[in-house]
């Protein structure tokens, strides 16, 4: 077994180690074990007790009482501690892990993540187990119904699927839970981490290799004229980071701008007059999808640009509107080439035209290079849609070569050239 990652996170030691092939997650907590089950046992009371006057009271003395008795253990560890038993218990250290980008469960058994920094050293990591482990099917149950309660969005078998986020204080984070009526007689219980408000910035991504001075000046030069640009990539390869980038290095606050999300990933700059549309859990979202809010967008007041997180399905021919009215656009979407995205968004169920492509000023290709610690999420190629005739050509703008290639678009007699 060897230490791949090693850190700290509130009382615990977190360490990634790769055994038998794949990898593992083990969170270890240096409080004692004992300390721990007074703790959890006085915080107890106080929720069965309501958090009266008379429970908190008693949970108050407990700590009190064990910080003094447990002085070289420190306040701070046994507030962590309790912090935990009063808010999501097993899953504390998972939503406090700041490298922790999404929690996964399905019934009984360990509790599996995706890990940021295992994910740069190894893409193909994806979902690894951890230690922490759910004993029981009741105890899995308790912790879903916890995150629905926090969430606001009660769980039952008469509404066995909740989306819904948890509170602003706790990090807002996407909460998808399913009964076991639904899913297998297991259940499964998803938190999609939302990550805490940064600007990062092109230039910090250029120093950590994702980009360079050639491909940003190609990006400066399109939003500077109000361009469009579609970023494609595999998942995981950093096509919303460099979304946020763009928007907080390039477009000024003074601009207005509409975000349009599925998940809330993209904050707002503050600020600024930007505005921001999420779709809602539902049953909302059955009528109110991002193609209806970003018909909404084009209503409002927005002159510049407007950002769809990821575009998946008819909302891209609203966007192809809007960038056909003057505004620029910028988006995201899943494929591993140029290529490949375009044969998908003019194939069925999104269906663009060839000409709707040609809107997009370039299109930027993120994929995984590899480099002397592993991987590192890259910029791998920068193409210009161009329509000749009946043939729509992809231009290598960066590097400036490429290999030949055509590529049927399903729906239309026309061919696309690669060069």
């Amino acid at each position: 077994m060897a230490v791949v990652i090693s850190y700290t996170v509130g009382t615990s030691k977190v360490t990634i180690v790769k055994e038998n092939g794949g990898y593992r997650y083990v969170a270890e907590d240096r409080v004692p074990d004992k300390l721990l089950d007074e703790v959890r046992e006085a915080a107890e009371v106080a929720i069965i007790g309501g958090y009266g006057g008379r429970s908190i009271y008693r949970l108050t003395k407990t700590i009190y009482k064990l910080i003094k008795r447990e002085s070289e253990v420190g306040e701070t560890l046994v507030a962590y501690t309790v912090r935990g038993a009063l808010k999501y218990r097993k899953l504390q250290i998972l939503i406090d892990d700041p490298y922790v980008e999404d929690i996964s469960s399905v019934g009984p058994g360990p509790v599996w993540v995706r890990h940021s920094l295992l994910l740069r050293r190894d893409p193909a990591a994806d979902f690894i187990p951890t230690n922490i482990v759910f004993t029981s099917k009741l105890e899995f149950l308790q912790h879903l119904m916890l995150l629905a309660e926090k969430a606001g969005q009660p769980v039952s078998k008469l509404n066995p699927i909740v989306d819904g986020n948890l509170p602003d204080e706790d990090g807002g984070h996407r909460v998808h839970l399913v009964m076991p009526e639904i899913a297998g007689g297991s259940g499964e219980l998803v938190v999609r981490k939302k990550k805490s408000f940064r600007a990062v910035t092109l230039k910090e991504l250029s120093k950590e290799g994702m980009l360079n001075d050639e491909v940003v000046d190609l990006i400066k030069e399109v939003i500077e004229k109000r361009g469009s640009i579609l970023i494609v990539g595999p998942p995981g390869s950093g096509k919303t980071t460099l979304l946020r980038a763009i928007l907080y290095s390039l477009i000024p606050p003074s601009w207005k701008v509409a975000i349009i999300e599925d998940t809330p990933e993209i904050d707002l700059l503050p600020g600024s007059s930007w505005v921001r549309y999420v779709v809602p859990p539902p049953p909302l979202s059955e009528s109110i999808n991002q193609m209806i809010l970003t018909k909404a967008a084009l209503r409002s007041s927005v002159s510049k640009f407007i950002v769809i997180g990821e575009t998946r399905g008819a909302e891209a021919k609203v966007l192809a509107q809007a960038m056909n009215m003057g505004l620029g656009g910028l988006t995201t979407f899943h494929a591993g080439s140029a290529s490949e995205a375009v044969a998908r968004l003019t194939s069925h169920p999104i269906g663009l035209t060839p000409s709707q492509i040609t809107m997009f000023d370039i299109i930027a290709v993120l994929s995984f290079v590899e480099s002397g610690e592993g991987f590192r999420r890259e910029v791998v190629e920068i193409v210009k849609p161009e329509l000749m005739g009946e043939v729509l050509k992809l231009r290598s703008l960066y590097p400036r070569y490429g290999i030949e290639k055509t590529v049927r678009i399903p729906h239309a007699v026309m061919g696309i050239t690669h060069r």
